[in-house]
């Protein structure tokens, strides 16, 4: 199991600024058109915790109608992190069910998947980026607890 590690949001906001195509909508957020200072800003907002395992940002983000719910996001097509990440929020934030968005073609389809996690939906044109409108797919899982 890969180990944990909090980052502060600072540190958070510029790594995915640092990495701004496989961060793309990680949380929603977009480093490729938001600087450092708005992903923290957004972060901080959306009360957003973003940790990294084996060099893989992974995010969550609570859903506060939902308090069981999380929504989650990885930088990378490796289940491990993932992995990681979802047992220490059925764990340690009790949640039972895990929400992910994600751009088209995103190498995190490949994680989600391998992790159990099934297409929910398209939202069609949900997100503007390099000139165009584009797809997002939703994806969900459920724990039992």
């Amino acid at each position: 199991m890969a180990d944990l590690s909090l980052l502060g949001t600072a540190e958070a906001a510029a790594r995915l600024s640092a990495a701004p195509q496989t961060a793309r909508g990680f949380l929603g957020l977009d480093p490729v058109t938001q600087n450092a200072a708005l992903l923290a800003r957004e972060l901080t907002r959306t009360g957003a915790q973003v940790l990294s395992a084996d060099g893989v940002l992974l995010g969550y983000a609570p859903n506060s109608v939902q308090p069981r719910q999380g929504w989650v996001a990885t930088t990378s097509a490796d289940p491990a992190p993932l992995a990681a990440l979802l047992d220490f929020l059925r764990t340690y934030r009790r949640c039972t069910s895990y929400v992910a968005e994600v751009p088209e073609g995103a190498p995190a389809v490949a994680a989600l998947e391998a992790c159990g996690f099934t297409g929910a939906g398209r939202l069609p044109g949900h997100v503007f980026h390099s000139g165009g409108y584009h797809d997002v797919l939703v994806y969900s899982a459920t724990q039992e607890g």
